[in-house]
């Protein structure tokens, strides 16, 4: 299937405003003035761009409100001093809110000040509670505050968000049906910044795997693949409600839950946990991680002290592994380059699928979109919606009954609910077979391998499932 310029047209004319031109987003290079995610980017660039605007006006503009608001680490003391002598400063970040009943106060974070003591008010936490929600990029309007005779306090007293807010759902349903399923697979494509022609088509719904997780609840996956193909990017710029681990030890009470402040960990504060690096994750207090991941990832729930906290975040796994000159990994138990905390069968076999990562070809400069995709926080915002969207309002999601080893059918149900949200296509479509169940079972029969790698008297390498 070849993208051509009718396609391109189409997905304009049919998805408007909810698209940008991706090539364009990355020719202007905005990136190399300031790291930014890419939602970010596409929002600033949807902000300044005209068509009568040349790219050079478009990227002065949009570097020359950067220098404004989005102030680097080493200008961050030259902000708060300007906040002390009175201003009113507007920055664009990414701010979180905690609360602290024990105080009674709403704390700020301001990562590009490195604050975490600010406060905001309760009215402002009403028109947005995406800020309670694991953060939110936007503009927010800061000022000094007397709290008492000798405590300065940055409260933040304005808010504009910078993603998109709720999503119409029925505009992207309505949108789909313009398009044929491997044309709405080379939106998608495009939608994650690549270009669907520099993929075979084989690749294309390897690369897809990856949103599953974003379309579907509780869905616990492993990829393992070479470094370079791409792996980590899509985590940390389609969406704010994913939260990518890029390396160092973790606690219990950064994954689950702090019992001296009472903060809820990553795993109940966003849709999806991504462990990057997975080879070479490392765990404080491992034993403890490795039981509550056990529970977590079995029934949805988990026990700290005293405290039960029920999660609807799905948990990914991101490892390099070593491959032959065929390009297939070296052993047959590949899993166990990972730390041992996975060769565990117990937990493993808790895991729905595992992504065949080694069948997407490193990213090269041709493989980067060359045309209009779905803006990034557009997609992120509609994923969130679709994991707990009413039937009614978005029909898709549905999977047949199937009948096998619990853990086998309760993983492929789950899978294929996840591509039968990402593709939209329902069991009684002539194609639901071919893009929705095989693919969900091709990704649980990987788990069956490495189980029976790793314990071959108890698992069997196939997967019996009958319909």
């Amino acid at each position: 299937m070849a993208i051509n310029t009718q396609l391109d047209r189409r997905i304009v004319e049919v998805l408007g405003d909810l698209t940008i031109d991706k090539e364009r987003v990355r020719n202007l290079r905005i990136r190399d003035a300031r790291t930014v995610t890419t939602f970010v980017e596409e929002w600033l660039v949807s902000r300044y761009q005209r068509p009568d605007k040349t790219d050079e006006a478009v990227y002065q503009d949009i570097t020359a409100f950067m220098s404004q608001h989005l102030p680097t680490k080493n200008e961050k003391e030259i902000i708060k001093n300007r906040i002390i002598n009175g201003e009113s400063i507007v920055l664009l970040d990414i701010f979180n809110v905690r609360v602290d009943i024990s105080k009674g106060k709403r704390f700020v974070t301001i990562p590009c000040l490195d604050e975490n003591r600010a406060e905001t008010s309760n009215v402002l936490l009403d028109e947005h509670p995406g800020l309670l929600s694991g953060g939110q990029w936007g503009a927010g309007r800061l000022q000094l505050r007397q709290d008492g005779k000798d405590r300065n306090v940055i409260e933040l007293i304005e808010f504009r968000p910078m993603q998109s807010g709720q999503v119409r759902l029925q505009a992207i349903v309505d949108a789909r049906a313009a398009f044929t399923t491997e044309e709405w697979l080379a939106v998608l494509i495009r939608t994650m910044g690549y270009e669907p022609d520099a993929y075979s088509a084989s690749e294309r719904r390897q690369m897809l795997l990856r949103l599953l997780p974003l379309v579907q609840k509780n869905l616990n996956m492993i990829e393992l693949a070479p470094k370079g193909t791409g792996k980590s990017f899509v985590f940390s710029n389609l969406s704010r409600h994913v939260w990518l681990n890029s390396g160092g030890a973790l606690t219990r009470a950064q994954l689950f839950k702090n019992m001296s402040t009472k903060e809820e960990g990553l795993m109940a504060r966003f849709d999806l946990l991504v462990l990057d690096e997975g080879q070479s994750i490392e765990f404080k207090g491992a034993d403890d991680i490795h039981a509550k991941f056990k529970d977590y990832l079995e029934s949805g729930q988990y026990s700290v002290g005293h405290d039960k906290t029920t999660s609807e975040c799905g948990l990914m796994i991101l490892a390099n592994i070593d491959l032959d000159y065929r390009g297939l990994p070296t052993r047959p138990d590949y899993i166990r380059q990972l730390p041992e905390m996975f060769h565990d069968d117990a937990l493993l076999d808790r895991f729905h699928g595992i992504v065949a990562g080694w069948e997407i070809p490193r990213i090269q400069t041709a493989h980067f979109a060359q045309g209009p995709g779905i803006k990034a926080d557009v997609f992120g915002e509609y994923a969130h919606q679709i994991r707990t969207a009413s039937h009614a309002l978005f029909p898709y999601g549905e999977a047949p009954s199937l009948k096998g080893d619990t853990r086998d059918v309760k993983a492929v149900e789950r899978l294929a609910r996840a591509l039968s949200r990402l593709y939209m296509l329902n069991p009684e479509h002539p194609e639901y077979d071919e893009y929705v169940l095989q693919p969900a079972i091709a990704l649980r029969e990987r788990v069956r391998t490495q189980l029976a790698a790793l314990n071959p008297s108890e698992f069997s390498p196939e997967i019996r499932i009958d319909r």
